[in-house]
């Protein structure tokens, strides 16, 4: 269990009129001015008023897109203003500079409890890099750190961990959050835990695989991996995506989670077409019915039926990676059922469901079932590299 400083540790503090840098993550999809998806600014407004109600001036410090360095007013975090605002419900105060006398002018001028919004942190070449004394000069301007950036925190950034060098740093509600229920999902007390995992390769996937293994009752592999999987098996899968240099591996993590009494659960039936275009043909098959010349796009309703059955007898499912094609009807049809028989049995409380990465997240929304979940992290790598196991350094530098 990841044991963090937090909130309740820096409010014990008299923060009056003092300085705080929140990191957040406001990378958040924008299309013609419009933002498209606003879950990330939703999730941040809990550690933004608790740390208001305690008097300190808040400064939010993100990224936006990949900049490389450089200034570049496409990737400028004033397209989120209006959102930050309505959510918040009050006026953003905005810095255009990280550090530097403008800086200070602006955070002398603004009143007790104000939110200032710095500018990009990526327009910095220093923040990807760590670099140190761009650390020490924004924190000079500050008193306390605190990261509520879960989906950067894999990444060793100035503002995920430079920053902590040089100010008492805690995590964030919403960091916090989501480290905890993805923790509680690998380590219910009572009855099975299951996994599932899609997407289309074992080797983006590897450690999360040899990790679950060790954390988890049972796993589903779906998805493109699951082809993998399957051929190193014997089974003829056509034309589906597979990778075959990864053959010997499949077959070892099959061996390693016999031993660690973990049942690795394959599809049993498919979808197949001759190509991936919207409205082309389809059929379902057995798995030992693949023709040469087909394409397997998603599980089929032996594979749901079968999958169903055993969420009914686990109490807790962790999810990452879509299980089929899902951008193109029909293929979809397996993740939607799976997600509305999860979404059912959280709703009735048998069942803790954690779900992430974007096209897991992508894949759920599109479904409209996302909303049943316990949790649905917003992160990408970050989740990914928590489920197999790895060392976070944004973490890292807040642990106890």
């Amino acid at each position: 269990m990841i044991t963090l400083r937090n909130l309740d540790q820096l409010l014990k503090e008299n923060l009056k009129d003092k300085i705080v840098f929140v990191r957040v993550d406001l990378n958040i999809p924008i299309k013609d001015n419009l933002i498209l998806d606003d879950t990330r600014i939703e999730r941040i407004i809990p550690t933004i008023k608790e740390l208001k109600k305690h008097g300190c001036k808040i400064c939010l410090l993100s990224h936006f897109g990949r900049p490389d360095g450089k200034n570049n007013e496409n990737f400028s975090l004033k397209q989120v203003i209006p959102s930050l605002e309505k959510h918040l419900r009050e006026k953003i105060i905005f810095s255009e500079s990280l550090y530097g006398d403008n800086v200070k002018t602006i955070l002398n001028n603004a009143p007790s409890k104000s939110i200032i919004l710095f500018e990009n942190t990526r327009f910095e070449d220093g923040e990807e890099k760590n670099d140190k004394e761009l650390a020490k000069k924004i924190s000079m301007n500050g008193n306390y750190f605190v990261n509520d950036a879960f989906s950067v925190s894999h990444r060793s950034h100035m503002s995920t961990t430079g920053l902590s060098n040089y100010l008492p740093s805690y995590s964030g509600r919403y960091l916090e959050q989501e480290i905890l229920m993805i923790n509680e999902a690998l380590s219910v007390s009572e009855g099975k835990r299951l996994g599932i995992i899609g997407g289309s390769k074992i080797s983006t996937k590897l450690k999360v695989l040899e990790n679950l293994t060790e954390k988890l009752d049972i796993l589903f592999v779906g998805g493109g991996m699951a082809n993998t999987f399957l051929l190193a098996q014997g089974f003829k899968i056509g034309k589906s995506l597979c990778e075959k240099s990864m053959l010997d591996i499949a077959l070892n993590i099959l061996e390693a989670a016999k031993n660690k009494n973990c049942k690795i659960i394959l599809p049993e039936d498919a979808l197949i077409a001759k190509n991936m275009e919207k409205g082309t043909p389809f059929d379902e098959v057995t798995i030992d019915k693949v023709p040469d010349d087909g394409l397997i796009l998603d599980i089929g309703s032996k594979t749901i039926r079968s999958m169903n059955e055993y969420l009914n007898n686990v109490n807790s499912v962790v999810w990452c990676g879509p299980l089929g094609l899902f951008e193109v009807n029909p293929f979809q049809t397996g993740t939607v059922a799976i997600a509305k028989e999860i979404s059912n049995l959280t709703k009735k409380n048998k069942l803790v469901s954690i779900a992430g990465g974007g096209d897991t997240v992508a894949a759920l929304s599109q479904s409209n079932y996302d909303k049943g979940f316990t949790y649905i992290s917003t992160a990408g790598g970050a989740f990914l590299e928590l489920l197999a196991g790895e060392e976070l350094p944004g973490i890292e530098v807040l642990k106890t």
